[in-house]
């Protein structure tokens, strides 16, 4: 992937051998440089921690406790059996 026309930074970062191997060979069986593919896998990783989190539907569990003891003593003598 080209990055024409985008404004680049040059930085530095120290990779653990293994690490630095495993990149080599994914970028390299991707057919792409080293460094596009560091940039392809954090900018995917920033758009993934970007999105808004699912909202889970909890509805189903309304009311499994209604007929159940639920106290802090309860629980406690549940996980010490």
């Amino acid at each position: 992937m080209m990055y024409e026309g985008a404004s680049m930074q040059r930085t530095q970062i120290y990779f653990e051998e293994s690490m630095l191997e495993e990149l080599k060979q994914r970028a390299n069986s991707l057919g792409i440089s080293l460094s596009a593919y560091i940039r392809d896998s954090l900018k995917k990783n920033l758009n993934s921690e970007n999105q808004e989190p699912k909202q889970l539907n909890l509805s189903e569990f309304a009311g499994m406790w209604k007929d159940e003891e639920v106290t802090i003593e309860s629980i406690r003598k549940a996980a010490w059996r």
